[in-house]
């Protein structure tokens, strides 16, 4: 053979063994590669003339030389380099050769194996400057000295480009590596090769003693091996299946992508392993260690790092992790999974699902189980995390968000940093309250086993608001705020049951129905402890304390219905269960209730919801307005019907005749006017006023007693019922040229005082007593001036006048003040005196200024005509 030839030879013999070898660790993808050099052409002898890629247009078909059962070897320094065999070279005109069933051996340096290929044609065509190219056709196998075996139907072969290419398909194999493509290039000066089109790898064992994957199989649409960097690009619709046993487990992984870019390691035992798989567009893993819990892990990029055992994922990330209680789901934009450490990050719309719950926000990082369920989830930006359970939903959002979990998937704890909110949202919203927290520090949520919430403490200014159940007319929301609030749950983790407020506390009870009979009810104090009802999250006890306020907003304002302060050192709260609603506050220590002009205060006050009575007790109830004050052992406030009740040495104060719209007979208008009784009953709306046992009302010197005293202030009235006593009035009288005036007692069965008409009427055994002057009868209407002095007095029904040493009778008198006399009439009537006799008339006239009577009409002596007698009186 020619010089050229030999240098043809030590060409192929460098590549003819182009083996490579790859695994893929965690998801034990093991490939293997092997790019041929070699491209021929194939002529059948007496057939028509076919032409490979790149073979010459034109070759000379002048025989210069034959040889028949060619053989060459070269050897260099003894040492056997190549040998060339062949049944028949023929050489042309134009220096090209063609040889008939060709085999070429070639032995690396230190082997006894030789790399050989074998062809049934090769066609060598030389070119200028020591260039040429070799085809090979027809049944080309390739074997190398390290166990790889090509076979294709053409290789050529292209000394100036150093380009081996295959246009046909290609099999390899190596130990328990085989595999196929359609089409190959080798560009030897690069050091690269490309399968190109069909790409097919599979492993089908592990040989003996190099603990290789027990299975494997890769497709693919192209594959470029890249020597200098140890490199494998797949692309088109790449899938990787691997399969290997570990133990009694069969781990099986399944890898899919548009691209990939396999990074390949030496070993120590110098073989080609994977460290570093970059998969693009589409990513689809599926790793199963053979516990029947796979890994499913989708991105639009993935990185993996096989000697740490993670992945850097991009472009929607999505990985589920099969747990022992069912998948944890993780999406993101983009991640990091941490598969040995059990570790993951998330950015970029973070989200991590585990059963019935769900953690996300703008970033995570996670911690998994050895199991791969979540252990615990660090959450930063809109962190929100959800709790999902047949009876209720739990909702967290804060700022940054930690939660943890046991082996069970169950929630142990979660902490929000920053502003942060908790719902609690009951399935059946009839019959239970939803529940909102919010926080601008932090919030704390422990949970109890099975993932019951347990208790959740919270800092800086909380708020915790109770929704209305049902929507009912009694239906109301709570709110309870403070510096820090404490809430703890009943057993089942789905239900309140204390909850603590720390720091300017303030409980707000607002109805859902704006109607007249609701209230907004806001309590202030340091301090709420708050029991609820076993069921529904209802409040059903807060106890407040010290120093604690009470607002009360009428839902439906009006002229009757103002806003109610109540004040008072300690307070409780009690709610319906049926209702649901605020059912009682009782305070005590200094309580002050007000209610636009009205105010009560008392050491302990109570007010009931169902009938809106506020009840004063202890110390010295009291109850005033603008208008009048007053005092009893025990007041009701009916603030419903307008009504007051005052039991126990009731006393009340009207601070003026005209606050008490003149409906009683004293005379200073400015001066105030007292009352009091065993009871009093108060009717605000119709302005009356009944005092009952012992009553008695006075005015300076002034007073009316009786068993009952009503007074009526819009028609201007006042009644006394019961041993009735009075001095409301007096008559001015002259003595000895000086004008004085004497008070008037009066006492009777009734008392009747109307403004209009100025007049005091008494009945009933009627004792009048001016001085030691006295007037009795059954009826007396006492007229009174415009200063509230006597100017007449009308006496009916057996009245009777006396006077010392004087009696009058009869069934009629009048007393005329200014004049100081008394009109009496009767049949007849008498008048007797104990030192002058006595006289009779159907009329006289007392003189009581001139001590004289005259007396008019028929008398016992002189029936038949009229009689008039006159007597000296003597003075008193």
């Amino acid at each position: 053979m020619s010089a050229g030839r030999t240098d043809n030879k030590e060409k192929f013999k460098k590549r003819a063994r182009f083996p490579f070898y790859l695994r893929i660790g965690s998801l034990a993808l093991l490939a293997a590669a092997v790019i041929v050099i070699a491209i021929g052409f194939y002529r059948n002898s007496g057939q028509a003339e076919f032409r490979m890629k790149g073979l010459p247009a034109t070759l000379s078909e002048e025989v210069v030389a034959v040889i028949e059962g060619y053989e060459r070897q070269e050897t260099e320094n003894g040492r056997l380099l190549y040998s060339v065999k062949a049944d028949r070279v023929t050489t042309f005109s134009d220096n090209h050769q063609e040889l008939e069933n060709v085999t070429l051996d070639a032995w690396q340096e230190g082997s006894q194996v030789p790399d050989a290929i074998t062809a049934n044609k090769a066609i060598y065509v030389p070119g200028e400057n020591k260039d040429f190219t070799v085809f090979f056709a027809g049944d080309v196998d390739v074997k190398t000295a390290d166990g790889l075996s090509v076979k294709t139907d053409n290789i050529t072969y292209k000394r100036a480009a150093e380009i081996a290419e295959a246009e046909e398909h290609v099999d390899f194999q190596r130990d328990n590596i085989i595999g196929s493509s359609y089409g190959a290039i080798v560009k030897i000066a690069e050091k690269k090769a490309e399968l190109l089109r069909d790409v097919k790898i599979e492993t089908t064992g592990s040989p003996e003693g190099q603990g290789l994957p027990s299975g494997l199989n890769v497709t693919a649409g192209y594959a470029m091996y890249d020597q200098i960097r140890d490199l494998i690009a797949l692309s088109g619709s790449v899938h990787v299946i691997s399969s290997s046993v570990n133990g009694k487990l069969t781990q099986k992984d399944d890898v899919r992508a548009d691209r990939a870019e396999l990074e390949l390691g030496l070993t120590e035992a110098k073989t080609r392993e994977l460290k570093k798989a970059e998969l693009f567009d589409n990513v689809r893993i599926v790793s199963d260690k053979g516990d029947g819990k796979p890994v499913n892990v989708s991105s639009g990029y993935a990185l993996y790092d096989r000697q740490a055992d993670r992945f850097d994922l991009k472009n929607n990330v999505h990985i589920v992790a099969q747990g022992e209680k069912g998948p944890v789901d993780i999406r993101a934009v983009a991640g990091v999974y941490d598969q040995r450490a059990g570790k993951v990050w998330l950015e970029g719309g973070a989200e991590i699902v585990q059963g019935t719950e769900l953690v996300k926000g703008r970033s995570i990082y996670a911690e998994l189980h050895p199991a791969r369920t979540l252990k615990n989830a660090r959450v930063n930006g809109d962190a929100y995390l959800k709790q999902t359970t047949p009876e209720r939903t739990v909702e967290v959002f804060g700022d940054e968000l930690r939660a943890s979990f046991d082996d069970k998937q169950q929630m142990t704890a979660s902490d929000a940093v920053g502003k942060s909110r908790a719902v609690m949202t009951p399935v059946n919203a009839k019959d239970y309250s939803s529940v909102t927290m919010s926080a601008p520090d932090a919030m704390r949520l422990i949970f109890a086993g099975g993932g019951k919430l347990d208790k959740v403490t919270t800092e800086g200014r909380t708020t915790i608001l109770l929704s209305a159940p049902n929507g009912g007319p009694d239906a109301s929301t709570k709110k309870v705020t403070a510096d820090v609030v404490k809430t703890f749950f009943n057993s089942d983790g789905r239900t309140l049951r204390r909850a603590e407020a720390v720091g300017k506390a303030e409980l707000d009870v607002d109805p859902v129905a704006a109607i007249p009979a609701n209230y907004r009810t806001v309590i202030n104090a340091p301090r709420f402890d708050c029991d609820f009802f076993q069921t529904g999250n209802n409040v059903r006890l807060c106890e407040a304390g010290k120093n604690t306020k009470t607002v009360r907003t009428p839902k439906v304002s009006g002229p009757t219905r103002g806003v109610q302060t109540i004040t008072a050192v300690t307070l409780n709260a009690v709610f319906s269960e049926n209702t649901r609603d605020l059912g009682r506050l009782v305070m005590s220590g200094s309580t002050k209730f007000t209610e636009l002009d009205r105010n009560g205060s008392a050491d302990r006050l109570e007010y009931t919801a169902s009938d809106r009575v506020v009840r004063l007790r202890g110390g010295e109830p009291t109850v005033w307005d603008s208008r009048a004050r007053g005092k009893a052992a025990e007041i009701d406030w009916d603030t419903a019907n307008r009504r007051s009740f005052l039991r126990g040495n009731a006393s009340t104060t009207y601070y003026s005749v005209k606050q008490a719209s003149g409906a009683v007979p004293f005379a200073g208008q400015n001066a105030p006017v007292f009352i009091t009784a065993d009871t009093a009953e108060i009717d605000h709306a119709a302005e009356t006023a009944v005092y009952k046992g012992n009553a008695r009302a006075w005015q300076d010197k002034n007073y009316v007693r009786s068993d009952a005293l009503t007074i009526r202030q819009r028609q201007g009235e006042m009644t006394a019922e019961g041993s009735v006593q009075s001095m409301l009035y007096g008559v001015e009288r002259k003595r000895d040229g000086k004008t004085a005036s004497e008070q008037v007692y009066a006492t009777a069965g009734k008392m009747e005082y109307n403004r209009e008409s100025n007049v005091i009427v008494y009945e009933r055994d009627v004792n009048i007593r001016q001085g030691t002057d006295r007037l009795t009868g059954g009826i007396a209407r006492i007229y009174l001036d415009g200063r509230n002095e006597l100017s007449r007095a009308d006496l009916e029904q057996n009245v009777v006048i006396t006077q010392p040493g004087r009696r009058a009778s009869g069934s009629f008198a009048r007393y005329i003040a200014a004049e100081e006399t008394v009109q009496l009439r009767g049949d007849p009537a008498r008048i007797e005196d104990s030192t002058r006799g006595s006289s009779q008339g159907s009329e006289m006239t007392m003189y009581m200024r001139e001590n004289r009577a005259v007396v008019e009409g028929g008398s016992e002596t002189n029936s038949s005509g009229r009689t008039r007698s006159v007597y000296k009186i003597k003075n008193n």
